[in-house]
């Protein structure tokens, strides 16, 4: 009867193991609700998962900011205009322009490949 026991425990710590997996699972996937209204957001990985880097404003080196030079997916959570985006700093080099509520779920096959450098709004 112990052993049926212990069994039963067992299966049942794994089945709240794999759902709390599950739960965290669903969290990272939900990581763009993490960029607040009124900035542009940058995630290191695809399809804005993790905690992104997060600016207001216009920005001539979002190089120094880690998240945005390695940047790989970008949200423009704005509150009333699109955001220019340069690769290069200083407002250089190639850009896109990302209108509100739009992103890049991969940077991939985008000017931003190697990293976002400068941005402006509207």
């Amino acid at each position: 009867m112990k052993f049926r026991k212990g069994i039963a425990t067992a299966a049942a710590t794994l089945v709240v193991a794999g759902g709390a997996a599950v739960g965290t699972t669903g969290t990272a996937q939900a990581a763009k609700s993490d960029c607040p209204k009124g900035y542009l957001c940058s995630w290191s990985t695809t399809h804005f998962k993790g905690k992104p880097g997060k600016v207001s404003g216009n920005n001539a080196n979002l190089r120094k900011y880690h998240k945005f030079a390695t940047s790989r997916s970008i949200y423009n959570n704005g509150k009333s205009c699109s955001v220019k985006v340069w690769a290069g700093t200083g407002m250089s080099g190639k850009s896109v322009t990302i209108k509100r509520g739009y992103q890049f779920h991969d940077t991939k096959n985008s000017v931003l490949r190697n990293g976002a450098g400068s941005n402006r709004w509207c």
